[in-house]
């Protein structure tokens, strides 16, 4: 499926709000995938950690239901079915590790040169990329990317070379913003915890202009005249 049609068919995906949202646990993406960590720039990261995706629903707000991703790896998400206030920000993060411009700028383009092709159910792809965007965030601005080296480093069963494989794709990624970056952090000290204050990011698809709607449109329409043809 190529990034013009994909926007088109989803363009009414996530919203975001400037206001504070009670976010909802629901489900993994997939199974979690242990993920060990050999360095880290980031204060208190854990040795050992879990990486997916993860199912969530704004209960109070506007931004439905989606799929949020850790950008926060010194801190667990809360449990299944529990409920935690959040709050969108356009500074991330200031209660944790903050990202530079470089480090947002290759989040982005982990997001926009593999999220379109990635099956979040496959436990050994959400590991992979969530293992991705720690990179992203977390590695030196002069750095090349991968887990296997550098400040960041890890490394996990069936998602490192994977993971390698995405930071290299989005090292050489040269297109069009694909992605809308939304960014979520824990509200307020009160909720900041351990094992309930991880931060996190999530993302919509760029609308397609006006122009590009009508050309996929078009091609629709071509295409039905054509197969109506075949047929008469």
């Amino acid at each position: 499926m190529n990034k013009l049609f994909a926007a088109a068919v989803i363009a009414a995906g996530f919203a975001t709000t400037s206001d504070a949202a009670v976010l909802k646990l629901d489900s993994y993406t997939s199974s979690i995938q242990s993920v060990s960590v050999k360095s880290s720039p980031v204060a208190n990261t854990p040795g050992t950690v879990g990486a997916t995706g993860f199912n969530l629903t704004d209960t109070t707000g506007d931004m439905g239901s989606f799929v949020g991703w850790c950008l926060d790896i010194a801190h667990y998400l809360m449990n299944k079915g529990s409920s935690q206030n959040y709050t969108p920000t356009n500074d991330p993060f200031s209660n944790s590790f903050g990202l530079t411009d470089v480090g947002r700028d290759r989040v982005q383009s982990v997001f926009d040169a593999n999220y379109g092709r990635l099956d979040t159910s496959n436990g050994d792809q959400a590991a992979a990329f969530q293992m991705a965007l720690w990179e992203a965030a977390y590695e030196d601005d002069n750095t090349a990317l991968s887990v296997s080296s550098g400040l960041f480093k890890a490394s996990s069963t069936g998602s490192t070379n994977l993971a390698n494989r995405y930071l290299m794709a989005a090292s050489a990624y040269s297109g069009d913003m694909v992605w809308n970056l939304s960014f979520l952090e824990v509200d307020g000290d009160a909720d900041r915890g351990r094992y309930t204050g991880q931060n996190l990011v999530s993302v919509s698809p760029v609308p397609v202009p006006a122009a590009g709607l009508l050309l996929v449109t078009g091609l629709f329409g071509m295409g039905a005249i054509t197969r109506r043809r075949r047929k008469a």
